[in-house]
């Protein structure tokens, strides 16, 4: 029988740990992720079921109130049932950990049993038709660029598994001390284990930014990325001239003399570029591209005669040909369309899309004439893994992430966004373009590293190379391999453990 902790005493705990779990989403104080979770362990494992589905559902509103708040900035209205469907992963927790520490005894298998669902969880989260990988505790270490190239082997769930398995092993050495358990040894081991595993992660990746010394490979290419900074009102229903940037200096030029490509943000405008409403802003590109020898990429909604809305982004050279053609595959869920509108009737209330787009049903690559193919994640397709690996597997040589983030006006999304694309770069091995209507616009480098970016709610242009390499991360071809690997090794010593159990109730 488990000795249980005072009620007051695990809500201290249970706070403290929400509290730090949703902080280490803050930039400057990112490594208490590697802390946050303890308090959270050790509650459940002096819980019995019914309040460790309790504190575990308090913990996941309070840390999924905290990484998602920036969403009442467009309603609280929808804010509320988002956060009440993502408690449910930490209730689906809160069972399976209290099962965990209730029958297992082997403090080493608590620890490989409970990482395993923690990972499996987050996996699932980044690859179910209603995605939200928004909390995944890879994604705090984002600015810790030694810590985060692991993830050209792993995907960012390689970095969640380290942070989650220290404190495992942290909370496994203070319930040792706090209520006398046995197997020290094998806590204090397995601490010893990851710690070191932790710290020569951390020290291989700083080893390895340096020694690549941004040595970049591949055929270069220079761009400049248009930052409207335009709402949606100005977006629709006014001229499209508010799209087109000041000149750069009196030579009458908009672009620098160097620049190839000009790259505009999601659905830039409606429809095909020459109808009338256009006028203004295709005017403008025509006689821009064909002046300043340039290529255009940009973002549109277009539509067929079936009145079937696609959320796009094209690629047209100096005399407005079009070379490429993407559509986004995966929408936004209740905000862009309505998914298996039959079975999800029941969460039609949170249907907020004006415009149901189609999703698209294959990936497209958009080749760049002498220089390679561009892999196209259209706003919330960054934020999936699988899209942008795919891609570079199928052969893009440089990523492309189009978004448009006016509806949460001066919010924490965008930089969220920011940072989706830019783990997606280290994942990859590859440049991430990242253009944004209101910011925040970057140019990523193959290792994580930001080499330019505006400010957010800003009209600008900024400038920067991409270099297309066919250089892809073991990840990028062989996806979550590794992670399966630790699964197996997991399962396969649960089985070892029932084994011995049965011999010994013979």
């Amino acid at each position: 029988m488990r000795k249980e902790m005072k009620f007051y005493k695990r809500l201290i705990l249970i706070l403290l740990s929400a509290a730090l779990m949703a902080a280490s989403f803050n930039d400057k104080i990112s490594f208490i992720a590697w802390l946050s979770l303890i308090p959270y362990f050790i509650v459940i494992s002096k819980s019995n079921l019914k309040t460790s589905i309790f504190f575990s559902w308090l913990t996941g509103i309070i840390f999924f109130a905290g990484v998602t708040y920036w969403f009442t900035n467009y309603s609280y209205t929808f804010w509320i049932p988002i956060l009440g469907l993502l408690s449910i992963f930490f209730i689906f927790y809160g069972i399976i950990f209290w099962l965990i520490y209730s029958k297992i005894k082997w403090p080493v298998l608590r620890v490989l049993m409970i990482s395993s669902i923690w990972i499996a969880v987050e996996f699932l989260r980044h690859r179910s038709f209603l995605a939200f990988p928004w909390g995944v505790m890879g994604y705090s270490q984002h600015n810790y660029l030694p810590v985060m190239q692991v993830s050209k082997l792993t995907g960012v769930l390689g970095v969640s598994l380290l942070i989650v398995l220290f404190n495992l092993c942290v909370a496994e050495i203070v319930i040792y001390f706090i209520y006398k358990q046995s197997f020290k040894s094998q806590a204090m081991f397995s601490f010893i284990i990851i710690a070191l595993l932790a710290l020569s992660n951390a020290i291989f990746g700083y080893i390895y930014i340096k020694a690549m010394d941004s040595r970049y490979s591949g055929e270069k290419l220079n761009i400049a990325i248009v930052q409207p900074n335009i709402s949606f009102d100005d977006k629709f229903e006014t001229g499209t001239g508010v799209l087109i940037p000041d000149k750069t200096g009196d030579d009458g030029r908009y672009f620098l003399e160097d620049t190839d490509l000009v790259i505009f943000p999601e659905s830039v405008i409606w429809g095909d570029i020459s109808l009338e409403r256009n006028k203004e802003f295709h005017d403008w590109v025509k006689n821009t591209a064909q002046k300043e020898n340039l290529f255009f990429l940009m973002g549109q909604i277009l539509w067929n005669e079936k009145q079937e809305y696609y959320n796009t982004v094209q690629l047209y050279n100096p005399e407005l040909k079009i070379l490429g053609r993407y559509n986004k595959m995966h929408p936004l869920p209740c905000a862009e369309y309505m998914p298996y509108p039959k079975a999800l009737g029941f969460l039609s209330f949170m249907n907020i899309a004006k415009l149901n787009i189609t999703p698209a049903n294959r990936y497209i690559l958009i080749e760049y004439p002498g220089k390679g193919n561009i892999g196209s994640n259209i706003c919330f397709e960054s934020t999936l893994q699988i899209i942008s690996r795919t891609y570079r597997k199928l052969g893009a040589n440089v990523l492309l992430t189009l978004t448009d983030t006016a509806g949460f006006k001066n919010s924490s999304v965008a930089w969220y966004h920011l940072i989706f694309s830019r783990v997606r770069a280290i994942e990859n091995n590859s440049f991430m373009i990242h253009s944004g209507n209101n910011g925040i616009s970057a140019i990523i480098d193959s290792y994580g590293m930001i080499l330019n970016r505006t400010d957010l709610l800003k009209k600008d242009v900024i400038y920067g190379s991409v270099y297309f390499n066919s250089n892809r991360s073991f990840y990028s071809m062989h996806g979550e391999l590794i992670i399966y690997f630790y699964y197996g090794i997991s399962f396969f010593i649960l089985l070892l453990y029932l084994v011995k159990n049965s011999k010994k109730t013979q």
